[in-house]
């Protein structure tokens, strides 16, 4: 199977999970963490599923699926044991022209959801194109070992020091050079071994010329105290 690899921005638009099983729960889960509007079409529901519902988190369809349930979503994923439901989702989401995904059955769907490794804005997504999805797994566990939880955070600075940058001078030629030093530099070590003064240091040396001490400090305080928010 021939894939083209995207990243789909589903922030506060609607999409739909027919299935409201263990598995359906985990593709709801994705799609919520990514800001999504999710919709539930399920006889019943587990348990995580259902206290999402009653936080209001998710919209619950009890009952069939049915095409008109389509309408408006921008993507739709089917998730239940049942193979004449999930060809009915795929063939009704195909007919309106839907992104549909059915869950371990790659020939009815128009988009793979790939294995992922998430370090806060930073994905790593692997995908066989359907081949095995064993392997795609084990590809995800060894990429969870090369990139840890401080990637989070070393991408926070990296962001808050960005937006300085181009706000003091966008489209400067030498922008590129400047942050390909940064992100070659000693950064990422000195964020990993949470040592903040030696990250202030490194800031210093790639963008004294730049931005002052007290700018910097503020852009990796910023992130710092978001680490810690999130943890």
């Amino acid at each position: 199977m021939k894939t083209y690899p995207l990243f789909a921005l589903v922030e506060d638009r609607p999409c739909l999970v027919v299935g409201g099983g263990a598995v359906g729960e985990r593709k709801v889960k994705d799609l919520l963490a990514a800001g999504a509007r999710v919709t539930v079409v399920s006889r019943e529901l587990t348990p995580g599923l259902q206290a999402l519902a009653e936080k209001g988190r998710l919209r619950f369809i009890p009952g069939e699926f049915h095409p008109g349930q389509l309408e408006g979503m921008l993507l739709v994923i089917g998730a239940t044991d049942d193979m004449g439901v999930n060809r009915q989702v795929s063939a009704a989401a195909q007919e309106r022209g839907l992104l549909v995904n059915i869950v371990d059955q790659p020939e009815l769907c128009t988009f793979i959801v790939p294995a992922q490794v998430r370090r806060g804005a930073l994905t790593i997504a692997v995908s066989t194109g359907g081949a095995s999805p064993a392997l795609a797994r084990r590809l995800r566990e060894k990429l969870e070992g090369m990139f840890g939880e401080e990637y989070d955070l070393y991408l926070r600075v990296l962001e808050r020091v960005r937006e300085r940058v181009l706000a003091k001078r966008r489209g400067h030629p030498a922008n590129a050079a400047l942050f390909e030093t940064l992100v070659k530099g000693p950064l990422e070590q000195a964020l990993a071994s949470k040592d903040q003064e030696q990250a202030l240091a490194v800031l210093e040396e790639a963008l004294g010329t730049v931005m002052s001490p007290e700018e910097l400090a503020a852009a990796l305080g910023e992130a710092w105290q978001g680490d810690q928010r999130g943890r």
